[in-house]
């Protein structure tokens, strides 16, 4: 073994002895003769078996996958009404095959029996986490972290080759390039996390248009981004979303929250790493309203339809934000020169960006990295402007005076496209 993998195994056992979750402890007696090239995490809550079946039957199932699906439900729906279709989900993953192994809230369903039709190597690990239900506020965050805390112990035990966690949903369909994309050959070698194509559909015209235009919104965000050269211009959808093992263990895992937590888990890799964008892996996604969390796509689909139906528009950023943010984090490569006063490097930008930097904290920064070497004061200004940072900055701008404006009318103007 490598110098460097040996670090990166020591990385994650740190990380799974101090901050796993402990579905990792029942892997202990985990059958030592099972290994798999790939591991897909998915979290299932009020879902059909639909997406395993679609899982088994595809090429991804003939390349040696373990497929974590983490059976979910919250703890303010409790109740046999409400597990009905979580008991549901776990009983048809059975019957795709036959259970090997049992411990705990974990079983392993392994899809190689001698009746199935198509060949494989490849398994599915049902956790239990209905019967003794997730925190309502840590919701979807925790159901993945659980699923990629027990493919990190999985990956140390040797079980998993692969060093991708690769993150899903049930409404996602893989395409068939989705791990070949992931080898040495195809990633940049500083890759923590990517991210990959996707588009949405839906037969119902209604949903559809409504998830086209949320797209839209998603697309020209991110082209705004890139237009402004931030160092954190790439999409965050947790159903696209694959990322190295030894980066996840050093962000510490993803973050129990009930939404959102494929944002943040990307805002601390991308401070360890490149996030790469894959257009050629294209992932096509079920457009469907939901308001099984607070935001994200499924409760902003809803809104456009709310808004359609009511003859309103559907606003978002104006394009004037963009070029503000790029002529601040043009006008950064400036700051540390101008640390000890920097009241005359704000001088330099427009009244509204000199107060969104003001509203977000900015002064506070330069103040407690006056004594920084310029190397290390960029780095930490990198850090510290992260895409939380970024958005706050967007956010003050609008409340400041640029308002959102429609939709198409924002793309139509935008100095990018």
């Amino acid at each position: 073994m490598s110098h460097a993998m040996q670090q990166a195994r020591a990385t994650c056992a740190k990380y799974l002895a101090h901050y796993a979750e402990p579905e990792t402890q029942s892997l202990a007696l985990f059958p030592q003769h099972l290994n798999y090239q790939h591991v897909l995490v998915i979290p299932a809550f009020e879902e059909t078996a639909v997406f395993v079946e679609r899982f088994v039957h595809s090429i991804l199932a003939q390349q040696s996958c373990l497929l974590i699906v983490v059976i979910n439900q919250p703890d303010n729906k409790l109740g046999l009404e409400h597990q009905q279709a979580q008991l549901n989900l776990r009983d048809a993953i059975v019957q795709q095959g036959r259970v090997t192994w049992q411990q705990d809230n974990l079983a392993l369903v392994d899809l190689s029996h001698e009746n199935q039709q198509v060949k494989t190597k490849s398994a599915v690990l049902i956790v239990d986490r209905f019967h003794h239900a997730i925190p309502a506020e840590q919701g979807v965050g925790l159901a993945r972290k659980i699923g990629a805390d027990l493919a990190v112990s999985l990956f140390n035990t040797g079980a998993i080759a692969s060093p991708w966690i690769h993150s899903s949903d049930a409404d996602a369909y893989l395409p068939d390039n989705y791990f070949s994309a992931h080898t040495k050959d195809k990633i940049a070698k500083n890759a923590v996390a990517t991210c990959c194509n996707f588009y949405h559909y839906s037969e119902q015209q209604a949903i559809h248009q409504a998830n086209k235009r949320y797209e839209n919104a998603l697309r020209y965000y991110v082209a705004g981004l890139v237009y402004a050269q931030s160092p954190y211009a790439y999409f965050t959808i947790g159903s696209t979303l694959s990322f190295d093992m030894l980066a996840y263990c050093q962000a510490r895992g993803f973050p129990k929250r009930s939404a959102g937590e494929d944002f943040y888990l990307l805002n601390k890799l991308a401070k360890l790493g490149d996030v790469v964008y894959l257009p050629e892996v294209i992932i096509k996604l079920d457009a469907r309203p939901s308001q099984r969390v607070p935001f994200g796509t499924g409760p902003a689909v809803q809104n456009i339809i709310n808004l359609t139906e009511q003859g309103q528009e559907y606003v978002y950023y104006h394009p004037q934000v963009f070029i503000e943010l790029k002529t601040c984090l043009q006008a950064f490569s400036t700051l540390w020169q101008h640390r000890l006063q920097p009241e005359l490097w704000f001088t330099g930008l427009s009244e509204l960006t000199q107060q969104a930097l003001k509203n977000i904290g900015l002064p506070t920064f330069v103040s407690k990295q006056k004594s920084a070497k310029e190397v290390q004061f960029n780095k930490q200004l990198t850090v510290w402007f992260d895409s939380f940072k970024t958005l706050k900055f967007i956010h003050a701008l609008r409340e400041l005076g640029i308002e959102s404006i429609a939709l198409e009318q924002a793309i139509a103007e935008a100095p990018f496209r």
